[in-house]
Parts: C-alpha cells; structure tokens; sequence
C-alpha cells in the first residue's frame, strides 16, 4: 500500500501486513524512521518535478536527491511519473498544473527519453514509467497517449507501472473505453499496478483514490493475466475496514 496516516495506523496496531509499503520521495526518511526494517519501494524521489525541464536532472538536484531517496527506501526498483508536457508544474487541486509554457510534442518526446536514459546510466535497478491521468491543465498533454508511452518504453528499455484509476481517468477524457485504452498500451512491459477507483467532479472524471468497486478488481483480473507484475500497490486512504477489505479481495485474486 502508499504509506499514509491510515494505513500507518494499521501498521502499527498490527491490524495490516504489507510486503511493502510505497513512498514518495520528501517522505521516505520519515518513513524509514517509523520503519527501520520494512521493505519498501520509492515512487517519485521528487514532486513538482518534470522528465522535461531544460535542466534535466540538475534540476532541483534531482540525480542527487534520486540517489539519495533511493538508499534510504532500499527499493528494488524505482518508478516515476511519465511527464510532463512543460518545464514546470505545482499541484492545484489534487492535478499537476503547467505554470510553464506548453511544449512541443517532439521536444517533450525527446526531453523524456534522454532524461530516462540518464536515470539508467546512474541508477543499477529497473526503472518503472508510470501512465498519467490526463487532466486539461497542460501539464498532460501528449504524455498519455498510448502510442507516446509506448514509444518511451521501447526507446529507453524500461518497464510500465500501471495505474488503473488514471487509464479510467485517461480514456474518459479521452472519449473511448478503459477496455479500449488498455488495450493500445503495452501490457507486457507492466511491471507494477497501482488500484484505487477514480471519482467525479463537476462532470469529469478524476483521481480520487476511493474504495476498489467491482469493475475494477474484474479489470485487474483481466490485466493480471496478460502480465508478469512484481508488485501490486493499493492506493487507498480513507476509512480502516475499507483497506482490510480490499486487502483481502485483492490476495484472493492474486492466490488464485
């Protein structure tokens, strides 16, 4: 699961075991010292951080502090965001905003591929892209297209964390069917999924990390059978009996 205070709770009440737990980066030492010995994963060593900023991984000291987070998480592999269309972003209303100018497709395109390629040149773990949920803030444009992802991959030789909440968010602003969506994506290369379930707001599908309804774990069935996945995360952090539920439901899939 994503470290959270709820689930934290749970941790440390005995009430949740995790194989994992998965951090972000500015969280990870605070982590690591709640948790000296649980094994986790490292999700974005940085927020408010773009593959595409001129600077690349000068920017914000990136390689360093990448490194750095990576040590203290002791994860087996690293996985990031796949964006984003401009230089710079901030949060505004649980999306990422562009408070840069929008790129070109091609630079954006190229500004990714060189920067994952740099990430493998110093880091000596599998790196993992992460699909985005497209929100109309300029900060998503190109990089969800499914032939944009595909072309990442191929070109850096690195694997997919799929997130099922963001394909859904995706294809609906998109127009077309999650089905459809995940069927242009290469699946094959799905190394780890992300699983919480979207909501609306003002008509437009978001990422809401709510509670797992039954669409979704029929889905991640039919995506756990076209896949060789190493790790698959909850992101849910809203009420206790909701995570042990999901827990359960999600551990009878995988055992079966």
């Amino acid at each position: 699961m994503t470290d959270c205070p709820v689930v934290r709770q749970l941790l440390d009440t005995n009430q949740l075991e995790l194989d994992y737990l998965e951090v972000h980066g500015p969280f990870v030492q605070n982590a690591r010292q709640a948790y000296p010995d649980k094994p986790m994963l490292l999700h974005n060593a940085l927020y408010q951080w773009s593959l595409t900023h001129a600077d690349g991984l000068e920017n914000k000291n990136a390689a360093q502090v990448t490194l750095e987070r990576l040590v203290l998480s002791r994860s087996p592999w690293y996985s990031l965001h796949l964006g984003f269309s401009v230089e710079e972003v901030d949060f505004y209303d649980e999306a990422l905003q562009g408070i840069s100018p929008l790129q070109p497709r091609e630079l954006v395109l190229e500004r990714c591929i060189s920067r994952l390629k740099q990430l493998k040149s110093i880091l000596s773990m599998p790196i993992l892209i992460e699909n985005l949920d497209y929100n109309p803030t300029q900060a998503y444009e190109y990089v969800c297209d499914p032939d944009f992802i595909q072309k990442v991959l191929s070109e850096t030789d690195t694997y997919l964390l799929f997130d099922l909440a963001h394909a859904r968010v995706t294809s609906h602003a998109f127009g077309i069917s999650v089905e459809d969506y995940i069927a242009q994506l290469p699946l094959e290369k799905i190394r780890q999924i992300h699983l919480n379930c979207p909501g609306w707001r003002e008509g437009r599908l978001v990422d809401a990390h709510l509670a797992l309804e039954e669409d979704d774990y029929q889905l991640f069935e039919q995506i756990l059978s076209r896949c060789q996945t190493w790790s698959v995360t909850l992101e849910y952090n809203h009420e206790p009996e909701n995570i042990l539920s999901q827990i359960r439901r999600l551990r009878e899939i995988l055992n079966r």
